[in-house]
Formats: structure tokens, C-alpha cells, sequence
């Protein structure tokens, strides 16, 4: 449906769902410049973010899409990008609507879904900054290696090789966790002057859990392959 020539304005009218995609690499969504424009300007890969917009209007397309053709500079940056807005942004508006929830509602189901996503928060921050400060360098360390013979990437790669590794393979996604909070707020019958944010809240965890979707489409069936395979080309021996 989407192409290069429309712009974030024309695709945030059809969707506003994807407004966050654009707020992710700073870009205005009231901007009528089309997206062809506006990667030459951030040297952003069109046919990537176009691929992004397609996935976030509809969750199907992302099993049509090959997402492997792109380098993983161009992944890596993405996820990069969507750790730090998750942190800044869509998890503390999920807390603040869960907050107003408990303020107006004593139900002590509110208060275990409040403690249950505490403890997600925890555990998926601590899962990023592990994949921001060593996977991430090392996968880029390892492309770099691969395909430009840089010494110093080789030595990032066999100082952190091992650890890196090790991590991918036990690396195991908490997109899940998301529906078990969900399965519990929907057992609440919320009354109707909370009504409101009772329903922004389970729109905002499934919004999320959309988008976690596609980041681990992305990072475990994409990214991780191809780092495995060039690791795989290159034989390095981790000590």
C-alpha cells in the first residue's frame, strides 16, 4: 500500500499507530517530505523503513518482507534505536496509566499486575543493556571484520567473542511475558468510571507486544542468523 513517495503525514492520517516509528529515528510526523526525501537527508535506508511502516500497519506483512537482504548496520541501528524508546517512552506510559489505574481502583488484581510488570521492566532493561553494550558491538565488530579486515574489530571480536555467544545462545525472548499480564487484567471487570484507562491500558499492552513482536522477528530470526553465519565463514576460536 505504502511507498517512498508518501509521507510520514499521509502514513500517520492512515495509522497512528505508527507514529512511533517516526519518533524513534526523530522524525516529525507532520513532515511532507516524502520518506525517499527524508532518508537521503538521515542516510536512512528507504526500502528498510518502508519494510518497518508496512510490519507496523499490519503484523502479517512482516512474513512477506525480507528483512535478511538488510545489512546489520542498518538492523542493529533499528533495534538500537527501539531500545531506547521502549526506556524513555512506552514503558513509562504503560506505568503512568497503570498508576492512574490504581488510584481510582483498590482491586488487589491492580496491584499484582503493577508488581508483575515491575519485575517484566527490570528483567527486559537488564536484557537490553546486555545486547547494547556487548552483542550489538560485537555483531557490528564482527561485520566490520568480515568485510573491511579491520584488526581492531578482531580484537573487540575475541575479547568479547565468547561472552556474546554465550548469550545468544540462552538468549531467550520475553515478548511472552506481556500476554501473562494481560491474562491477568483481563480476569479484572473494571468498573465504569475506570473504564477509560482500563481500556488505554490493554491497548497499550497489546501495541506493545506488537512491537516487541516485530523487534524479535527482526533480532532472533534475522540478525542472529546472520551473525551465526558469518561466525560460522570466519571459524574464529573463542578461548
Amino acid at each position: 500500500m505504502f511507498s517512498t513517495s508518501y509521507s510520514p503525514k499521509e502514513i500517520t492520517n492512515h495509522n497512528r499507530n505508527i507514529e512511533h516509528l517516526f519518533y524513534r529515528y526523530n522524525i516529525s510526523t507532520s513532515s511532507q517530505s516524502t520518506i525517499e526525501e527524508i532518508s537521503i537527508e538521515n542516510e536512512l535506508n528507504s526500502d528498510f523503513f518502508l519494510d518497518l511502516v508496512r510490519c507496523y500497519n499490519d503484523y502479517e506483512n512482516i512474513k512477506s518482507i525480507d528483512f535478511v537482504s538488510y545489512r546489520i548496520p542498518v538492523l542493529i541501528d533499528y533495534l538500537e534505536k527501539s531500545h531506547k524508546y521502549y526506556i524513555n517512552k512506552r514503558l513509562p506510559e504503560i506505568e503512568q496509566c497503570l498508576d492512574k489505574l490504581i488510584q481510582q481502583e483498590s482491586n488487589p488484581l491492580i496491584f499484582v499486575v503493577l508488581k508483575f510488570f515491575e519485575e517484566y521492566k527490570v528483567d527486559l532493561i537488564n536484557h537490553f543493556s546486555i545486547e547494547d553494550n556487548l552483542i550489538f558491538p560485537y555483531c557490528k565488530s564482527l561485520f566490520n571484520y568480515y568485510y573491511y579486515n579491520s584488526k581492531k574489530d578482531l580484537d573487540y571480536i575475541l575479547d568479547n567473542g565468547k561472552k556474546a555467544i554465550e548469550f545468544i545462545n540462552d538468549h531467550h525472548q520475553t515478548k511472552d511475558e506481556l500476554k501473562k499480564i494481560q491474562d491477568i487484567i483481563l480476569k479484572y471487570k473494571a468498573p465504569k468510571k475506570n473504564l477509560s484507562f482500563f481500556q488505554i491500558f490493554i491497548q497499550q499492552l497489546s501495541l506493545f507486544q506488537q512491537d516487541l513482536r516485530i523487534h524479535a522477528e527482526i533480532e532472533d530470526n534475522i540478525l542472529e542468523k546472520k551473525v551465526r553465519s558469518i561466525n560460522n565463514s570466519l571459524n574464529i576460536k573463542y578461548a
